[in-house]
């Protein structure tokens, strides 16, 4: 079943368009699987600190100098279990930070997610309320008419509150999880309502989140994954594989479609692998013309030290988990 699911997701990647705009995307989506659905919010027993900061088409200059400018997003995560009258649950907080030429949209997220052990896995529910503060800088637009209504040439703001919900499976193989992102779909019109055109309603994104982990040798481990973003009349589609050797060293090859090849590479630092980092490199196969050839992005997470929570710790076999 698993891999009949992979095969068709592959050839739906290689075979339909891609989406053309959607939420703040992460070449290394298999560290941030939370903010995918939040139902993964700690599943694997652990509490942790995670950044992964992306810098998208390095050198890219704007048309019109000091207007906008190459995309960049920034995403702090805190989770951890915790057990409330003996129910296993998940908490989780999310600040991202994305700047995409004249918006800067700043989010804060809390997740809390319920994990239910059965015979052979476990499901898990999420939820996750956020509050979305979104800026619009008017003099870096240009018009062909100077006295548009909308040519204010000033900062417009505004905050917004959304919420998203996921469910998840998984068992010491796999993890197979589904989100769905702005379920309110917030309305960003920047305090020109009433003008009609100037209403901006946010799309429901769907995502769809699976991973395998598999032994190779006693050393080496792969870890296929995808990642299936969609506002249901466009989607995009990372399919990757990383190979882990000691449970230490980590590299891999991803490919965006129609989009990217991606370069992942990694180590797990102090004892028990408490400190990992990562680094990605894209290199950009379409449309590079407007855009620039190479993205980089880093990651970088802490396992903090155990605490008296009350829930009971997830002990996983010793294929690595990132």
């Amino acid at each position: 079943m698993w891999r009949s699911l992979i095969l068709i997701l592959v050839i739906v990647a290689f075979g339909y368009k891609s989406i053309a705009q959607q939420d703040p995307h992460f070449s290394q989506y298999m560290f941030a699987k939370s903010y995918w659905s939040p139902a993964l919010t700690a599943l694997d027993g652990k509490g942790s600190v995670s950044v992964i900061s992306r810098a998208q088409w390095v050198g890219y200059e704007p048309t019109i100098e000091n207007d906008g400018g190459a995309p960049s997003t920034q995403y702090l995560n805190f989770s951890t279990p915790v057990s409330l009258k003996k129910i296993p649950l998940g908490v989780g907080i999310n600040v991202l930070y994305d700047k995409v030429g004249p918006i800067n949209t700043i989010e804060t997220q809390v997740s809390l997610a319920y994990h239910k052990r059965l015979n052979r896995g476990t499901i898990s529910f999420g939820i996750r309320p956020e509050l979305i503060n979104r800026t619009l800088s008017g003099d870096q637009l240009r018009f062909v008419d100077g006295s548009d209504p909308f040519n204010s040439q000033k900062q417009e703001s505004q905050m917004v509150i959304d919420l998203a919900f996921g469910v998840g499976y998984s068992t010491e193989e796999f993890i197979l999880a589904a989100g769905v992102n702005h379920l309110l779909q917030p309305e960003m019109n920047y305090s020109l309502s009433g003008t009609g055109d100037a209403d901006n309603k946010t799309s429901m994104i769907y995502n769809l989140y699976g991973e395998y982990n598999y032994r190779l040798t006693y050393n080496v481990d792969l870890t296929p994954s995808i990642l299936v973003t969609s506002d249901i009349n466009t989607f995009s589609i990372d399919l990757s594989v990383i190979a882990t050797y000691n449970q230490k060293l980590w590299g891999g090859l991803s490919y965006r479609n129609n989009e990217a090849l991606t370069l992942l590479m990694g180590y797990s630092f102090l004892e028990n692998n408490q400190l990992k980092a990562g680094y990605s490199f894209d290199y950009i196969i379409k449309e590079q013309s407007a855009k620039q050839p190479t993205s980089h992005e880093i990651f970088i997470r802490y396992d903090l030290p155990s605490i008296s929570t009350g829930a009971k710790k997830i002990i996983r076999t010793p294929r690595f988990r990132y």
